[in-house]
């Protein structure tokens, strides 16, 4: 199943200020240097407050060496049916030596098992391919974990501390993607760093910390936004009223209840209905970026809060990605 790569999507909204990654790049002075690249990061806390920061930061595109990509093994931990009616999505680890390949495995299995135990995708897990690519490292763990300064020889250079935000985890997105594209198909890369620190990062290749227990959570909300479609229903501080043209993501709106209702759009169906993350639909004012202007479905779903449900909304959106492909006709 072939999602749209999370960097279209950001690029092709970016007009209406929901992009998760704005991208800039401008070649430095020096040649010698990487090129430098200025974009809107997602950086998640422990808590699951959630902060949109423009972040700048070395660019890093060199690619990994072809005979270590051709060389990596791709292990079906759960494959459902064909990758055209599948969500095909591919796991790529970094800083796991070849003795810690087991434990790589098990940081998998994790992060999948955290992911289906979220609705909706626990009752739809039979959409889902999921595939581990076995990326080998030199050296175990990565940059700057436990603290800054330390450095590893890692396959895909995965470090905190990026670009000076102690919890932001990033990651060679050209090389992680390189692995990846060893599966049969790829909708959603999640790189996973062998490290017990909190931390994670959005973007083309998502990102969160292997060893620890509820990073998985940065993977779906992120799969909120590259698969469901989902903008953000938090208020960043970066905004104060929003005065854009109606968004086209469907779980934030301009209207009010009163004009939702008459005009029957966006969330009018479950307006009073109860949600699952708490509480009933409504609009709710503060999201995509701004505290007023704007509207949410619900006070507080994982798209603004980790750690939360999807509200009804989001929910509905989710599935009917899901399952978009299984209704266009087959050929013949």
């Amino acid at each position: 199943m072939h999602i749209r790569p999370l960097l279209s999507y950001l690029t092709c909204i970016s007009v209406t200020a929901s992009a998760l990654s704005v991208v800039f790049v401008t070649e430095p002075a020096n040649a010698q240097h990487a090129p430098v690249r200025t974009e809107w990061r997602e950086v998640f806390s422990p808590d699951g407050t959630i902060r949109r920061l423009r972040v700048t930061r070395e660019v890093q595109t060199e690619p990994a060496p072809r005979s270590r990509v051709a060389a990596a093994e791709v292990i079906p931990i759960e494959v459902n049916g064909p990758s055209e009616s599948r969500f095909d999505l591919v796991f790529v680890g970094d800083g796991y030596t070849d003795s810690e390949l087991s434990a790589y495995g098990g940081h998998v299995r994790g992060k999948f098992d955290e992911i289906m135990a979220k609705e909706p995708f626990r009752s739809h897990r039979k959409q889902f391919n999921v595939w581990q690519v076995n990326v080998v490292s030199q050296q175990s763990g990565v940059d700057n974990d436990p603290t800054q300064g330390i450095e590893r020889a890692t396959a895909l250079d995965m470090g905190f501390w990026c670009a000076g935000i102690q919890r932001l985890l990033c990651v060679n997105e050209t090389k992680a993607r390189q692995y990846a594209a060893a599966a049969q198909d790829v909708d959603q890369v999640l790189a996973l760093g062998n490290s017990t620190t909190y931390g994670g990062a959005g973007g083309t290749v998502a990102t969160a910390s292997g060893g620890n227990a509820q990073s998985g959570e940065v993977a779906i909300h992120e799969m909120g936004h590259s698969v469901g479609g989902l903008a953000d229903e938090y208020s960043d501080g970066q905004g104060d009223v929003y005065r854009g043209p109606e968004p086209r993501e469907l779980n934030v709106s301009t209207y009010t209840r009163e004009q939702m209702r008459q005009s029957q759009t966006k969330w009018a169906r479950f307006l009073g209905q109860p949600t699952p993350d708490g509480g009933v639909i409504d609009t709710f004012e503060g999201g995509y970026y701004h505290r007023r202007g704007i509207y949410r479905p619900s006070e507080n779903s994982i798209m603004r809060t980790l750690g939360r449900e999807f509200n009804l909304p989001g929910r509905e959106a989710m599935i009917a990605a899901f399952y978009r492909e299984k209704a266009l006709p087959t050929a013949g």
